[in-house]
């Protein structure tokens, strides 16, 4: 059994029983969690347990950031153990059995004064009359600093140094490159093992593009499948949604993009249009359609004295005038 524990905040020690597969935290009574903490949406975020028991944290009208307080844009996956902020109140999850001890905030690290070890003073002592005479008298100058002046000195030793960091960040580079290379190779991606976890995060993603409505979600066991007839506008946006997915997660299924765009033209042409009481119209193929009747997926909706409309299987209407 886990919990949601609740480390700062107006509701500082509270802890919510992780039972089922899906939580609301937010303002209102209806959420699972509710904070009433300044900042706090009345739907913030919902966390959601997947099959594999692994567990993400999807934002919906608030903000989520992790331990940084980095602000995340795409669902945060975590683990037990890992805390997470709501616009300042730090949230932990964590097994039940867990002593809460050991979910406090870890402190800001204490400077410690250093201390001077004392020196022993040293007593002064009478040098030989020899050594005191052998100070007295300059020491010869060196080759070096005969031959060239002072300001040709300094030079001299400065183009030295720089020459050396030179090599040396020469020489480190490609060990720092490697470096970096590894460290981002081990950054693992979330996993969305199954199309449940894949639908969840997906229909998330379509109430943010306002796409909930048009773009219809089909699962089985082998894939995810998007399906709807929409502007040709709105077919890119659907596209990147999936690319974003696919780059973002490691998928169990695969997430298949199968929208289309809408029609705004009738795939058959109307040969004869009769109004009034018993209103029929004649397709080309010899068909007589009335009010009601449907034709390669579009129904017959009205017959007026000046045109004809027509209603596809996504809603989208089709008028001909004639």
């Amino acid at each position: 059994m886990y919990e949601l524990r609740v480390l700062n905040g107006l509701h500082e020690g509270a802890a919510l029983p992780l039972s089922g597969n899906l939580w609301w935290i937010g303002n209102t009574v209806e959420s699972d969690l509710q904070l009433c903490d300044n900042g706090i949406k009345a739907r913030h975020c919902q966390l959601v347990r997947q099959d594999d028991q692994s567990w993400l944290l999807l934002a919906e009208e608030g903000i989520v950031c992790n331990r940084e307080g980095e602000r995340q844009t795409i669902p945060l996956s975590i683990v037990p153990g890992e805390i997470f902020t709501l616009n300042g109140v730090w949230i932990c999850l964590e097994a039940a059995e867990t002593e809460w001890s050991g979910n406090q905030i870890i402190p800001q690290p204490q400077v410690q004064t250093a201390i001077k070890p004392v020196q022993p003073v040293q007593q002064d002592r009478q040098e030989p009359i020899g050594e005191q005479i052998a100070a007295m008298v300059p020491a010869k100058k060196s080759l070096f600093k005969r031959l060239l002046p002072p300001w040709t000195q300094i030079t001299a030793v400065s183009l030295l140094l720089l020459f050396a960091i030179t090599v040396t960040s020469w020489i480190l580079q490609p060990g720092i490159a490697e470096q970096s290379t590894e460290t981002t190779t081990q950054l693992s991606k979330p996993h969305l093992d199954n199309n449940v976890a894949i639908r969840t995060v997906v229909e998330h993603m379509l109430r943010e593009r306002q796409l909930n409505g048009v773009v219809k979600i089909d699962t089985s066991k082998k894939s995810v499948i998007l399906r709807g007839s929409l502007p040709k506008d709105q077919l890119p946006v659907v596209q990147r949604m999936v690319d974003n997915v696919e780059k973002n997660y490691h998928l169990g299924v695969p997430l298949i993009n199968d929208t289309e765009a809408r029609a705004t033209t009738l795939p058959f042409r109307i040969t004869q249009i009769t109004d009034g009481s018993k209103a029929n119209i004649v397709t080309e193929d010899g068909q007589r359609l009335f009010i009601g009747d449907e034709h390669s997926g579009f129904r017959l909706v009205r017959i007026s004295t000046n045109e004809v409309q027509f209603r596809g299987q996504d809603n989208n209407d089709i008028t001909v005038n004639w």
